[in-house]
């Protein structure tokens, strides 16, 4: 188990290869947010979603589920056509952008997923970058989850360096944020 503690922001690189270790800690991070009066924005897809709701549901009560805001992965990552980082940014800044004006807490689980692409790599590095700034600017929490399976060692290395924190499969974690 880690704990963070700290009173701005993170952006953390997740890869996880395990579903079922993957939904836990999803599930982890979504309730600690809840308990800590934070807006959670899942940025998953329509297969995984489900299952995370179904557990997370009987959990909590209906004011607290709906500071649960799913947004769809795939919508998210290619409503451009493709994987376009200033779109994607683009897209984050404006959906976040009325809870940062209330000066809401905020922290966002995000399942990065892509096509086919085969110049992959640069696009992500680009986002990643766009990405990390947007977290520092905004002062909230994310987690960029890549399925373990889809990454090349260079991308992994470079998502490593991109990302404040890492977290893997074989450990949880739980973010204490000092109020």
């Amino acid at each position: 188990m880690r704990d963070l503690q700290q009173s701005t922001c993170y952006h953390i690189f997740y890869s996880f290869n395990d579903l079922e270790r993957y939904l836990e800690n999803a599930i982890s991070y979504i309730l600690s947010g809840i308990e800590q009066g934070d807006y959670v924005f899942v940025i998953e897809n329509e297969r995984i979603f489900p299952l995370l709701y179904k557990k997370i549901e009987p959990l909590l009560t209906k004011v607290q589920l709906d500071k649960i805001k799913h947004v769809n992965n795939f919508d998210f990552y290619c409503s451009n056509g493709d994987f376009h980082p200033p779109t994607i940014v683009a897209y984050f800044s404006n959906m976040l952008e009325i809870y940062i004006e209330k000066n809401a807490s905020i922290r966002t689980w995000a399942h990065v997923e892509w096509g086919d692409l085969q110049e992959i790599t640069c696009k992500i590095e680009e986002f990643e970058q766009a990405a990390n700034k947007a977290v520092q600017s905004m002062k909230i929490i994310s987690v960029c989850a890549y399925d373990e399976d889809r990454l090349t060692e260079s991308l992994k290395a470079s998502l490593i360096s991109s990302h404040e924190y890492t977290l893997t499969d074989s450990e949880s974690f739980v973010l204490i944020i000092d109020q």
